[in-house]
């Protein structure tokens, strides 16, 4: 089987952070990128990718409070449709620790596109990240 690669795109807050999580959690069994991968040729490449030059097999999409708000929502939107696009498997992890910015899952339906909604971005489910060691 093909190594499983993870893209943190450095566009979503923290998102990098819970990846390298998972990836200690699971001694190695994935590696990480910042860079995005070159399948979504529509985008412009990070010069500054971080993951040995792997390319991503997978995007994790990490939903907190402020996933979808400031400067950069829009270029985050932007790759998840490219992602979307170009058939990249999304991996969402939904943050349910206050502390590490946590909300209701509901929020996401007032402040993610509404393209991305009605496209089916959540059809597929998102991981619960809570605190403690079950996280």
């Amino acid at each position: 089987p093909k190594p499983v690669v993870l893209w943190a795109s450095t566009l979503n807050g923290g998102a990098r952070g819970l990846a390298d999580a998972v990836a200690a959690a699971i001694a190695g069994a994935i590696s990480i990128t910042d860079a995005t991968p070159s399948r979504l040729s529509t985008l412009p490449r990070s010069s500054d990718g971080d993951g040995d030059g792997e390319e991503a097999t997978h995007m994790l999409l990490y939903l907190n409070r402020s996933t979808w708000a400031g400067d950069g929502a829009e270029a985050l939107a932007e790759q998840v449709r490219a992602a979307r696009n170009a058939r990249l498997p999304i991996v969402m992890a939904h943050e349910n620790d206050p502390d590490l910015g946590g909300c209701l899952f509901s929020k996401f339906f007032e402040t993610t596109p509404q393209e991305l909604i009605a496209a089916g971005l959540y059809k597929d489910l998102a991981k619960s990240c809570f605190p403690g060691r079950h996280r």
